[in-house]
């Protein structure tokens, strides 16, 4: 196994930690603010780099911008359906709403190409 991979999930470790930690002691915006630090994408950004070059980036961190809306709507579905059905069901139905408008925003761009 390539240690980068190690690295990976100690890194990955750390953010969830932390998240969880602040959430758990009702510091929601400092967990968001662990949650979007953007050390993840920041380093997948300079292995993108360094195995394939400038382009792959440019291409990576504009397809982040395009899944950012199916995001959102997960986001809000919690937000919205939360309070109303629970936060369970909501994530549920947040994570199919989506996957759905993944799935759909994908094959979209998969015509275009």
């Amino acid at each position: 196994m390539e240690i980068k991979y190690i690295f990976y999930f100690f890194i990955g470790g750390i953010v969830v930690s932390l998240v969880s930690y602040f959430a758990s002691h009702s510091k929601g915006l400092m967990a968001a603010f662990f949650a979007n630090l953007p050390v993840i994408t920041f380093v997948t950004f300079i292995i993108i780099y360094l195995e394939s070059g400038e382009k792959n980036v440019i291409l990576y961190a504009k397809s982040l911008l395009i899944m950012l809306f199916p995001w959102l709507a997960y986001i809000f579905s919690i937000i919205i359906l939360g309070p109303k059905i629970g936060i369970i069901p909501s994530l549920l139905l947040g994570l199919t709403i989506y996957f759905v408008l993944s799935f759909f925003i994908i094959k979209f761009l998969a015509l275009k190409i």
